[in-house]
């Protein structure tokens, strides 16, 4: 797993029959396809539109192409092709996306009993997945979360400037209902906004309304620091809402390409009893299931902890935790497939273990690395081989392996000379 080291035998054996199937095949589908196969031996089946990178060539993951993947219909279709030709396997059906996890919760009552849809009932999803809602959610538990203002997209402008009221700046903006986003395109859209003034935030809001986005835009006051000051915390809750574990990771840097920016790019672990605490409460509050994954962003002015939302999945980077060798698949199988507790037989990896899993490049992280402390600490990991990448997988070798970590490295550093030449700490 780590570079330069042999793949570790495979932890957790299941005692049933499973087919991991994941709709959608970019880097996150292999990351977790590795799990799986590190975990449980299993090999997984991804369903797409084309062939992405990620999976091509891949010897643990079996790419089934469906151009019409995004019509319902044929999705089920797939589904049962896939059930039909595994008799007596459960198949354990998984989306990487917010936009797939919602639809698996629709397709569900679709399914007979052969498929396990581990995710908790739309209307949940829905309601942790609104901005607004979860802000709401985040008052009613007692957990910090950042000054918010939720514009309608019926106001007009002298009532927006009313709305913001006494709103300190800088200001930060997102969509409320980030699906409906992700599924209209247009120039100029991004996933995180920072305005620089109140014409330049009723400017992106006139583009997003204009482009045909109707839900509200959440305003928030922006938590000074940078990428450093970032944490992502997943956490795994039985079907009864108990929250069963949760591991935090220090984010090191963060995406600053407009269509992706915030998502975490390089993660070391991280430690916080308050936090882990503070969604514990927060979860069980409004009887989450499964996995959840925040984005945490750290008050240099008091080391407060604010919780910015929750992904109803696992994170684009949940190999920091494969990496600090903590099972993410096994919990799924032994509950929604073998019908035992998530964590029976089960061990995670050392708490304090120090890994580092990095989507771009070592040199290129050391340069946007400020705190001499994480420098020094990068150096020691670095010496000791504690570094995971994400198509550096020892079983599954090969040419397509190799080319898709250079396209990914090459990519990343042609982004940031363009997005984020220098790190800021403001």
């Amino acid at each position: 797993m780590s570079t330069g080291s042999a793949a570790r035998s495979i932890a957790h054996a299941s005692t049933t029959p499973f087919v991991p199937v994941v709709l959608g095949g970019d880097l996150p589908t292999y990351t977790l396809a590795r799990a799986f196969h590190e975990e449980l031996g299993a090999r997984t089946i991804s369903v797409t539109r084309g062939l992405p990178s990620a999976v091509k060539g891949s010897t643990i993951v079996e790419n089934l192409q469906r151009p019409g993947k995004d019509d319902e219909d044929e999705v089920i279709a797939t589904l049962h092709q896939i059930a039909d030709r595994n008799p007596g396997a459960k198949i354990l059906v998984l989306g990487m996306m917010d936009y797939w996890i919602d639809k698996l919760a629709q397709l569900a009552p679709r399914l007979d009993e052969r498929f396990a849809v581990p995710y908790p009932e739309l209307s949940l999803i829905e309601s942790m997945n609104n901005k607004e809602r979860f802000a709401q959610a985040c008052a009613e538990a007692g957990v910090a979360h950042p000054t918010t203002v939720v514009l309608s997209a019926d106001l007009t402008d002298a009532e927006v400037e009313e709305q913001l009221g006494d709103l300190r700046w800088p200001l930060v903006t997102k969509a409320a209902d980030p699906p409906a986003l992700h599924a209209l395109f247009f120039e100029g859209k991004v996933k995180v906004g920072y305005p620089a003034d109140l014409q330049e935030l009723l400017a992106q809001r006139r583009v997003m309304i204009d482009a045909g986005y109707t839900e509200g835009l959440i305003v928030q006051e922006r938590i000074p620091g940078g990428d450093e000051q970032m944490r992502v915390l997943t956490t795994y809750s039985d079907r009864s809402g108990a929250v069963r574990w949760g591991r935090m990771g220090h984010v090191l840097l963060e995406d600053h390409d407009p269509a992706w920016i915030g998502n975490p790019l390089a993660i070391i672990h991280g430690h916080s009893q308050t936090a882990l605490e503070d969604a514990r409460r927060l979860l069980e509050h409004v009887g989450w299931t499964g996995w959840a994954n925040f984005d945490i962003k750290v008050d240099p002015r008091d080391s407060r902890e604010y919780f910015f939302e929750l992904n109803p999945r696992l994170g684009r980077s949940h190999a920091y935790l494969t990496a600090a060798r903590h099972p993410i698949v096994t919990p799924y199988v032994r509950e929604y497939v073998e019908g035992r507790d998530p964590y029976e037989d089960v061990t995670t990896g050392h708490e304090l273990d120090d890994w580092l899993y990095t989507l771009v490049p070592y040199r290129m992280l050391r340069r946007y690395v400020t705190d001499p402390a994480t420098r020094e600490r990068l150096r020691r990991i670095k010496r000791e081989g504690r570094i995971v990448r994400p198509y550096v997988y020892a079983p599954d070798r090969g040419r397509h392996r190799r080319i898709a970590q250079l396209k990914n490295d090459v990519a990343f550093v042609q982004d940031f000379a363009t997005h984020y030449r220098r790190p800021v700490t403001t």
